[in-house]
């Protein structure tokens, strides 16, 4: 080792002798390089190229280079524009820029920059200045001016050079704030001054804008200069609020109060009050105060209302609390402060609209005329039957759908009670005389009837109450009205109108409205429960006079019946279809009015038509169904007249009326009422073809001894069925007439023309219409003939 170096410096002088030596002994570019190319390879030495490789530096002199330079740049320079200068490498300067801040503790590496200590010194130097001027600084400010981190300036220049270099003081709530003593004096003087100057509340905010101080000073420095008010709170909405302005409120809501014994909310809070009732309350602890609404009021407006009260109590008129209580308060707070002076007594004698207080025996002698209107709307409602039609409309609407009394009573059907009220209907005693059948009386209990699914009421108690389960299946419930608001108010405002009240008549009139619509209920239900009563005995005598109606037209078709069926086989039908058509359709339909009747069914009109009595069939109850249908089938069909009379007969039955036992002798006496009463038919009848038609039946009873019912279309069967009980000039009269009377209503539906022919022909009838009399007044039966 030691003779490479010695080596290396034989080489150093040799080289140096070569410099210094003439032109002829100097070393060539060429070999230089080789020279140091040779050092480099062997590690005998280290040097660092510059960017073009033309140059060769060592580390200590780039090192002073770079010491230089930041010298001569002010002791701040960036190493990007540094190795741009010195044409090295940037890799290379900044291990070289890192080795002399380690080597140097006054230079620092911050951002890619070398910064020392006399920048450090400037820069101090320069915010001092410009602290002096503004009386303010803030690091995020210096930050964006010196580029530099906010940490680095704050704890290498500011806190290292305070009170040294920069004159200043740290804010204890803020670090990054730097301010002067003579700003911080500048700035109480200001606030001071301005906080004298208010004399109501004001938002901080506006001072700051006047003053021209920051909120962040403004609250260090507020507690210390507010002694003439106070900062409500820190937020940016606060507000300075002086004293002097609280005593003026105070002052004021005091001064209000003692003279008018109440306070508005309004007002108060007109002074800048926010909580209203909690001032108030604080400022008149000893008032014994009644917060409302709209305004607070205290013991002496209060005992004035009650004193009032009493007064109108006692002498039974009215109070328009208005008139005592100031114009301010509303219908909320006159409500609020009534509910608490009138105590229960009060309230049920009184009755309060508004501001207004009626006592209830200065109203009762005001609408005592209602009563009267009440009763006489409900005696009309009765008479008219809208009563009876809305309590058969609400028991129809709570049969609807199966109730729960049906379900708890699940063992009891309705076939079973429609056979004990059989049962009990068959208690009457047998008659005596011709008349001595078993006899039933019709049960007067009255049905709750309706559509299907509903229960029945065994007591007359139960009309108008809700029977079953409260289902509904459509529609609204059922309703009347006896007496109306307006009635009301019209005798109320002839009342009231001589005291000026008579704004107050419809209120009124709503109030007392369902009052007496259930007095006019009541009373109603009264007088229908009188007339029910009434009803039932009048129903004992109609079932009675209906039984006995359809006892005689059962009769006169089981009658009738004989005299058809003298008639050959194939005149029977036509005869037989005849006496349905008329006598069992009149038969049907009083049975069917009947049922409509007891199930509450609309049945409008004298005669029905199939479809009407089918259709009652339908929506009656099951005790009537089965038969209904079985009779109008019956009617229709007309098949037979004693199927008829069988469903006829179960049908009475179904009705709980009684068929009274045949009786011959009576058959006799009603044989021969009908042929006197066809004998005064035809001595007053003057149209031919009702003569001939009715002298026909008379000859046919007297022949046969029985009864006919036949329509004139028959006449000619009746005719030639009587052709052997007639003489030959008796037939032979008849049979012209009979003639005749065709040709006459032919020419009758014939034209104009045939005028002529009309007039011989009536002419003719009314020459042979006194014979056709005579015959059938004065015919005797030729042989005996057999009635059965």
């Amino acid at each position: 080792m030691t003779s490479d170096w010695d080596e290396i410096k034989r080489l150093a002088a040799d080289f140096q002798n070569a410099q210094l030596s003439t032109g002829l002994q100097r070393l060539s570019e060429r070999n230089c390089v080789e020279v140091v190319s040779l050092l480099i390879e062997k590690g005998l030495l280290e040097v660092i190229f510059t960017t073009d490789g033309k140059e060769y530096l060592t580390q200590s002199h780039l090192a002073q280079e770079v010491k230089d330079e930041l010298f001569v740049q002010g002791g701040r320079i960036n190493l990007v524009d540094l190795a741009k200068t010195l044409n090295v490498d940037f890799d290379r300067l900044q291990r070289v820029a890192e080795q002399v801040v380690a080597d140097d503790s006054s230079v620092k590496f911050v951002l890619g920059q070398l910064l020392d200590v006399s920048y450090f010194e400037r820069v101090a130097m320069e915010i001092n200045e410009k602290l002096a001027q503004a009386g303010e600084i803030n690091v995020a400010d210096l930050t964006m001016q010196y580029d530099l981190p906010a940490d680095f300036i704050l704890g290498n220049i500011i806190l290292k050079y305070l009170n040294k270099i920069i004159m200043g003081k740290q804010d204890a709530s803020n670090a990054n704030i730097f301010f002067t003593q003579s700003y911080v004096t500048r700035s109480k003087a200001k606030i001071r001054g301005v906080l004298a100057a208010v004399t109501k509340p004001t938002p901080v905010s506006a001072i700051l804008a006047q003053c021209g101080i920051p909120d962040r000073l403004f609250n260090m420095l507020v507690n210390e200069v507010a002694t003439l008010g106070i900062v409500t709170s820190r937020s940016p909405g606060a507000q300075y609020i002086p004293h002097i302005y609280r005593k003026t409120q105070v002052d004021w809501v005091q001064n209000f109060y003692r003279q008018n014994g109440y306070l508005e909310h309004d007002s108060v809070a007109g002074l800048g009050v926010t909580d209203v009732k909690n001032f108030i309350t604080n400022q008149l602890p000893e008032a014994k105060i009644i917060h409302l609404k709209k305004c607070s009021v205290g013991d002496k407006l209060v005992d004035q209302v009650v004193a009032s009260l009493e007064e109108c109590l006692s002498s039974n008129t009215y109070l328009d609390v208005s008139t005592i209580l100031p114009t301010i308060m509303t219908d909320e707070d006159i409500d609020q402060l009534l509910s608490m002076v009138l105590t229960p007594a009060m309230q049920k004698q009184t009755l309060i609209f508004g501001s207004t207080i009626l006592t209830t025996k200065f109203v009762d002698d005001i609408i005592k005329p209602c009563y009267g209107i009440s009763e006489e709307h409900a005696k009309t409602s009765v008479d008219s039957g809208s009563y009876q039609q809305y309590m058969a409309e609400k028991l129809m609407k709570h049969q609807q759908d199966p109730t729960e009394k049906e379900s708890s009573f699940g063992g009891e059907s309705k076939a079973d009670k429609r056979e004990e009220r059989r049962k009990k209907a068959a208690g009457g005693k047998g008659g005596g005389g011709t008349q001595g059948r078993e006899t039933k009386t019709k049960s007067t209990k009255k049905h709750a009837r309706g559509q299907k699914g509903g229960n029945v009421s065994d007591s007359d108690d139960d009309v108008g109450s809700s029977v079953g389960g409260a289902g509904k299946k459509s529609g609204k419930e059922a309703s009347i009205e006896l007496i109306t608001a307006k009635e009301i108010a019209k005798v109320l405002q002839a009342g009231l109108e001589p005291e000026g009240l008579e704004d107050l008549s419809k209120q009124l009139a709503q109030h007392y409205l369902p009052q007496f619509s259930k007095l006019a209920l009541a009373k109603a239900h009264q007088l229908y429960e009188i007339s029910l009563h009434q009803s039932n005995q009048n129903r004992r005598q109609t079932h009675a006079s209906l039984q006995d109606k359809l006892n005689n037209l059962y009769n006169d078709i089981r009658l009738y019946e004989k005299g058809i069926k003298l008639f050959p086989a194939d005149v029977q039908p036509q005869l037989i279809k005849y006496l349905l058509k008329s006598l069992g359709t009149d038969f049907c339909n009083e049975i069917c009015f009947y049922v409509a009747a007891e199930c509450n069914l609309n049945s409008n009109g004298t005669t029905l038509t199939v479809e009407q009595r089918n259709k009652i069939a339908q929506e009656c109850s099951q005790e009537y169904k089965g038969a209904l249908l079985a009779l109008n089938k019956a009617v229709s069909s007309s098949a037979s007249i004693d199927d008829f009379l069988d469903v006829a007969e179960s049908a009475l039955q179904a009705c709980s009326m009684i068929l009274k036992k045949i009786d011959k002798k009576k058959d006799r006496n009603l044989i021969l009422c009908h042929k006197h009463g066809l004998l005064e038919q035809l001595a007053n009848c003057s149209d031919p073809a009702l003569v001939l038609h009715l002298a026909v039946l008379i000859i046919f009873t007297i022949c046969t001894q029985n009864m006919l019912h036949a329509s004139g279309r028959h006449v000619s069967s009746i005719l030639s069925f009587l052709q052997p009980q007639l003489s030959p000039e008796q037939a032979q009269t008849l049979t012209s007439y009979h003639d005749l009377v065709l040709k006459l209503l032919s020419a009758e539906g014939a034209s104009s023309d045939a005028k002529s022919d009309v007039e011989g022909i009536t002419k003719q009838l009314e020459e042979l219409t006194p014979t056709v009399k005579s015959i059938a007044a004065n015919f005797k039966k030729a042989g005996v003939t057999s009635a059965e």
